[in-house]
């Protein structure tokens, strides 16, 4: 609706391309209520520093499916960005390994959001709910350099690769936020060699994943 903020929950605020999310959202005053799934809010509230205070703190886990549709009512959008970093272990040994977080975690958010996984199984969730869009953005390798200062190349079906700085993820994740993108669309994104700000109008060419 016309002057209401739109709500967005940011699974991942704390780190990497979660908080540079958080931040560009942070950024836009007057037009997102940021939320934000964490399971600390001193770890949380230290990485924001004072922007903090303007976001809206939900306790919660992606690997704890009681938790995330009380985080996922009255939301128009997530922003999901976690990863495990621990090492691989036998599945259903350690809730922070890979295999819970990416895949079993993600899977329990993307049902908790469509109804208040690895990639196949987020699409398997969204099918039963027509009315709501998906975007699976595949960075290349990230780096913490500075954003905007070369193009970025956006393509589909794995056939290139590349670097590319978090900010300049963040800001494609923002633009699927805003429905600057194909609805359902699964998509690589790397940063080109050449100098400038990128374009991001190719999002809106791509072609949307076959159910």
């Amino acid at each position: 609706m016309e002057g209401q903020l739109q709500k967005v929950l940011v699974v991942g605020c704390t780190k990497g391309v979660g908080l540079e999310v958080t931040k560009l959202l942070l950024g836009s005053p007057g037009k997102y209520d940021v939320h934000a799934l964490v399971r600390s809010r001193e770890r949380a509230s230290k990485a924001l520093g004072n922007e903090a205070a303007k976001v809206k703190f939900i306790d919660g886990d992606v690997t704890k499916e009681d938790t995330l549709q009380r985080a996922c009512n009255g939301i128009d959008a997530v922003v999901c960005t976690v990863a495990a970093t621990a090492g691989w272990r036998l599945p259903g040994y350690d809730q922070s390994t890979p295999k819970h977080v990416d895949f079993l975690g993600v899977k329990k958010l993307s049902e908790a959001a469509a109804s208040a996984m690895g990639e196949e199984a987020l699409r398997e969730a969204y099918k039963k709910h027509e009315y709501i869009s998906y975007y699976i953005i595949r960075p290349g390798g990230l780096t913490n350099e500075e954003g905007g200062k070369h193009g970025i190349i956006v393509d589909q079906g794995d056939k290139g690769v590349g670097r590319i700085p978090r900010v300049d993820v963040a800001h494609v994740a923002l633009a699927c936020v805003n429905g600057a993108c194909t609805p359902n669309s699964t998509f690589e994104i790397w940063n080109s060699k050449e100098e400038g700000t990128p374009d991001l109008s190719k999002l809106l060419e791509l072609v949307p994943d076959k159910m």
